[in-house]
């Protein structure tokens, strides 16, 4: 979760400029203590980019949390009064926003009005952590459900029956000669896991799903039983641990994407295998390689368009960037694409940094390391201006309806006349989605058609969407508008 993002959210747009404008960068090398446990910190901290390790004393040196850009430090010891109860970290050079406690004290205690935003915004900052962290120990600690109330004994018995129907087939799986740990799972045991898998997708969402009759405390508390079940073996998989464990600090980061681009199953041993392979053919990771396809298209069909002249395009937290790659692979002249990627992840720009030399398309591709949400309140510039594209696939699913409206802006701003802005979102019909939000703990905001025309008409493009499309799947939705 990024919680500065959604502290900001709380506040007004006059608050947000004061905190910008009164708080100051800080680059951080790897190994700096920001906060020390025991000690009353002198700033609230915003992490802008790269990752910060949550260590206590006394349990060694393994992170208990790691967090990753957009997250708020600092704020239990501000709010409290109390020593600090952690030490944070930074995990890798990062870049924070350090709010002095001293400023920000005085203009509390000078404006009545900021001081009851401020502390109502981080009371309900406060309060969804610790629903989260509430969640995190009941399911541990929570017994399956036996008898007791006859209508969550009925939906566990659902839920619980088609997750024992996977885990009869990897039991038997195991028991296979053919299934041996160094060696990939037999075709017909790949797919026979992949069909399971899908009918235990729809299982869960029919169940515990948004769309699910349950009450809501009741979908809670199935769900959060279920992780506790699936946990063990989902794990295996190499690319759920990862989307779970979270190392850049937030599931979908570049590397996850990469490995849904690649769609080559890891994990530990065969079994683990055989699960990868079979999260990796849901549909949430088949749409996501669709999406690929449909914005490569998309920008060589403007390329046509645009006759000799080059293509200005800027990618909005970039990631891996394969559309881009996948375009220049295609042209016969790479000069008629000029691209700027975007990006908060100092390794993910690394990544790409790395293809941009070997493949010798620096003179096509320019990297920026920036804060889109510094991008779209105006605290940064980059000079860019008379683009004729402007898109942003796997990122506005973590962003509050402001922030996207705030993006948008900032889109009309760099676009020339007849430019065109494309989000991609994912949709409420996502059959995985109960799978994301309970076992791997990946809460995307999904957004119907109806969302994203709302968001253009709240923005400078004044209007609704002029196009939405959608991938193979149905379940990634991108909205387009034209600016005019």
């Amino acid at each position: 979760m990024q919680e500065a993002l959604k502290l900001l959210s709380d506040l007004g747009d006059d608050d947000i400029r004061w905190i910008l404008d009164t708080g100051h960068e800080e680059e951080v090398a790897a190994d700096t203590v920001l906060i020390t446990e025991g000690t009353d910190p002198d700033n609230l901290y915003i992490l802008l980019s790269g990752v910060v390790d949550i260590r206590v004393s006394g349990i060694g040196a393994t992170p208990l949390a790691k967090l990753g850009p957009g997250e708020l430090l600092g704020e239990m010891s501000f709010l409290d009064g109390a020593p600090a109860s952690a030490n944070v970290v930074a995990g890798e050079p990062s870049l924070v926003l350090a709010l002095p406690r001293q400023a920000l004290q005085a203009r509390l205690g000078g404006d009545a009005a900021f001081s009851a935003r401020f502390y109502k915004a981080l009371a309900l900052l406060t309060s969804r952590r610790l629903r989260d962290s509430m969640g995190t120990f009941g399911r541990w600690l929570r017994p399956p459900i036996e008898g007791g109330d006859e209508g969550k004994s009925e939906l566990w018995s659902t839920l619980s029956g088609a997750l024992d129907r996977f885990k009869e087939l990897l039991h038997t799986a195991a028991g296979q000669e053919s299934t041996a740990a160094d060696q990939d799972p037999p075709a017909d045991v790949a797919r026979h896991a992949r069909e399971e898998f899908s009918r235990l997708l729809v299982a869960l969402n029919e169940s515990v799903g948004d769309g699910a009759a349950a009450a809501r405390e009741w979908r809670e508390e199935m769900g959060l039983r279920l992780q506790r079940e699936c946990l063990p073996f989902v794990l295996l998989s190499r690319f759920a641990e990862r989307c779970y464990r979270k190392p850049r600090g937030y599931a979908g980061d570049y590397l996850t994407i990469e490995w849904m681009y690649r769609n080559t199953p890891g994990g530990h041993g065969a079994i683990g295998r055989l699960i990868d392979g079979a999260i990796l053919d849901a549909p949430p990771c088949r749409a996501v390689r669709n999406r690929r396809g449909l914005l490569t298209q998309e920008m060589l069909d403007a390329i046509e368009r645009k006759g000799s002249a080059p293509l200005h395009v800027v990618s909005m937290a970039c990631g891996p960037a394969e559309e881009l790659f996948d375009v220049l692979a295609r042209l016969d002249d790479c000069g008629r694409l000029q691209a700027t990627l975007i990006d908060i992840d100092r390794e993910a720009l690394g990544h790409v940094a790395d293809r941009i030399e070997r493949e010798q398309l620096g003179e096509q591709v320019t990297l920026e390391h920036a804060n889109l949400v510094y991008l779209a309140t105006g605290q940064q510039q980059l000079g860019l201006a008379n683009q004729d594209l402007v898109y942003s696939i796997g990122l506005i699913d973590y962003f509050e309806d402001r922030y996207v409206v705030a993006l948008l802006n900032y889109a009309y701003e760099v676009l020339a006349e007849g430019g065109k802005v494309i989000l991609g979102n994912f949709h409420p019909r996502n059959a995985a989605k109960a799978f994301m939000d309970y076992v791997l703990d990946w809460k995307l905001i999904h957004r119907t058609e109806e969302d994203m025309n709302r968001l253009y008409e709240m923005s400078r493009f004044g209007r609704p969407c002029t196009r939405i499309q959608y991938e193979a799947e149905g379940i990634n939705l991108f909205a387009e508008c034209e600016k005019v």
